[in-house]
């Protein structure tokens, strides 16, 4: 009985681990969301709008979550929205950023678990890129050092998903 319920518990914590993260699939959906349907579910999620710059060409929404942990710890995560309409032809791109490694291995495992293979890798010194696949949605994930000053160390994983 006490396996259960412990297995139980593992198995709820496992589906909470990383609340107000966005999950792949959805990143994925958001390519063909409304920027309305994006605001509303990011804001309800406890994201907050940082910027956003619309004109006749061009728009880009940025949205922020920040959390202090009880360890003193900080979850830092950040989308980012941006559009591109010249005559008949438009872009968009989806930038998604986190610095919880974690977060970033579950993400990792997504990819592979749903059949996207590495189809390029880029070494540009703080940032290497790979190119993830699956034959039908192409997603860059970035794994990028900045060094400050003091010595300390921040890495952020970033995925890019356009169409």
């Amino acid at each position: 009985m006490y396996k259960i319920i412990i297995s139980l518990l593992l198995i709820i914590t496992g589906f909470s681990a990383f609340p107000q993260s966005v999950a792949v699939p959805t990143l994925i959906n958001m390519l063909h969301w409304t920027p309305n349907h994006i605001d509303t579910t990011l804001k309800k999620d406890g994201y907050l709008l940082m910027e956003k710059d619309i004109d006749s060409t061009s728009s880009l929404y940025q949205y922020s979550w920040f959390d202090k942990q009880d360890d003193g710890n900080a979850v830092v995560r950040s989308f980012v929205l941006m559009e591109a309409k010249v005559r008949n032809l438009s872009s968009r791109l989806i930038t998604y950023r986190t610095y919880n490694k974690e977060e970033y291995q579950q993400i990792a495992g997504w990819l592979l678990e749903n059949n996207y293979h590495a189809t390029a890798r880029y070494d540009f010194k703080e940032a290497k890129h790979t190119i993830y696949s699956n034959g039908t949605v192409t997603i860059r994930v970035k794994v990028i050092t900045t060094r400050l000053k003091d010595g300390r160390k921040y890495i952020a994983y970033e995925l890019e998903l356009g169409k």
